[in-house]
């Protein structure tokens, strides 16, 4: 979908289809046109260009955030597992300045030159703004995008080198660094319930002790027992960018825990299921309560924090706690000792109980979900197979 502009006499969107380059020793443009209308619009580059690559041979995608949107933004990107760099990741302020410390960076320039033309092309049909051919004289390219977007830039070169390489697959990994999938146009000034998580606390702290553009950005894929799995897209291209209630956010979260539980329990079934098939002495009362055992989601939940909780970062697993416990106060229930418990002691009581809280213990369940959130995701991206 070409970029266009809009005729404000004749009420006509023009679609951009040419787009030429021209570099020579005192400026860089780009030349936007239609030609059967004879438009024409021309966009400065102000960076150095660099014309190693060819957009075809990148991919592009387009993201917002609200922590790391300065033009100093800039982070190379590394797969955690394959430990290879696969691209580059910087605010489109970085395109339209050369301010910033990446400015004379070669290796960020020839990214940038590739991003700065395939925004232009937009082949990947994002939607972008209109502006006017009346009003505007010096277009720039935040004219179609607005000065706020992320921009996400791969080799396909490198990506291929990863088995079955798919986007949706680093969402979690891109939210936990606070980057949303979003299309341009829309707004995500509202959305900011989750904590500075340790991957952002992190790769900020990394990035104040080196120079911009020096600093890698380790993204991981989602757990392989969850990729594909359409509710985890789902959850972080739409459903946490624009549900702001305390109640459904905890809901739409406990998803995943339920979505894991019933791999845990199918899973734990086949076994179950293997072992007395293949056992001799088939004891059939024993079989009973194997089953009635796995089918405790209280059970499965403790399984499953246990076993995952080497990964979450201990100031969320202990807020979690706290902030479960005071729910259940509210709920003039029994605290818990485990968090565990806890988690699943609040999940019952919001479901079977709401109706008794009180409205001023709402922003409890605010709480939880902030830390919450957090555990979520690290369960998105390190989930392994266990059987109960």
């Amino acid at each position: 979908m070409p970029l266009k502009i809009n005729d404000e006499i004749s009420k006509i969107d023009y679609s951009l289809t040419e787009v030429v380059p021209n570099i020579n020793n005192n400026q860089t443009y780009f030349e936007l046109s239609v030609v059967q209308n004879n438009i024409k619009i021309l966009i400065d580059y102000v960076l150095t260009p660099y014309t190693d690559y060819k957009p075809e041979d990148y991919s592009l995608f387009i993201l917002k955030s609200l922590e790391l949107n300065r033009e100093n933004d800039i982070f190379q990107v590394y797969d955690k597992v394959a430990d290879l760099r696969i691209g580059w990741i910087f605010p489109i302020q970085s395109l339209v300045s050369n301010k910033h410390g990446c400015a004379e960076n070669k290796h960020f320039l020839k990214y940038a030159y590739v991003a700065f033309y395939k925004l232009l092309l937009n082949q990947e049909n994002y939607s972008h703004f209109t502006p006017s051919s009346e009003q505007i004289e010096d277009y720039k390219l935040t004219d179609f995008y607005g000065d706020n977007i992320i921009i996400l830039i791969l080799c396909k070169t490198n990506i291929d080198k990863i088995a079955n390489f798919n986007i949706d697959n680093y969402l979690a990994s891109l939210y936990s660094h606070s980057y949303y999938y979003c299309q341009p146009t829309e707004n995500i000034n509202k959305i900011n319930n989750c904590q500075p998580t340790e991957d952002l606390n992190e790769i900020k702290n990394r990035a104040n002790l080196k120079p911009s553009g020096n600093t890698r950005l380790i993204l991981q894929q989602n757990s392989q027992y969850l990729q594909g799995e359409p509710y985890i897209e789902r959850l972080f291209k739409s459903l946490l960018q624009t549900e702001e209630h305390p109640l459904v956010r905890f809901y739409i979260l406990y998803q995943v825990i339920e979505l894991v539980i019933e791999i845990m329990f199918k899973k734990s079934f086949s076994d179950i299921i293997d072992t007395f098939q293949n056992n001799t002495d088939k004891n059939i009362y024993e079989l009973k309560e194997s089953i009635a055992y796995i089918s405790s989601e209280k059970e499965r939940i403790s399984k499953l924090i246990n076993a995952l909780e080497k990964y979450f970062d201990e100031v969320s697993k202990i807020n979690l706690h706290t902030f479960c416990n005071e729910l259940l106060v509210a709920f003039n229930s029994k605290t818990k000792e485990t968090l565990p418990s806890a988690l699943y002691s609040v999940r019952s009581s919001i479901v079977h109980k709401f109706r008794n809280l009180p409205e001023k213990d709402l922003p409890k369940i605010e709480a939880i979900n902030k830390e919450f959130e957090n555990i979520v995701i690290k369960i998105i991206l390190n989930f392994e197979e266990i059987s109960i």
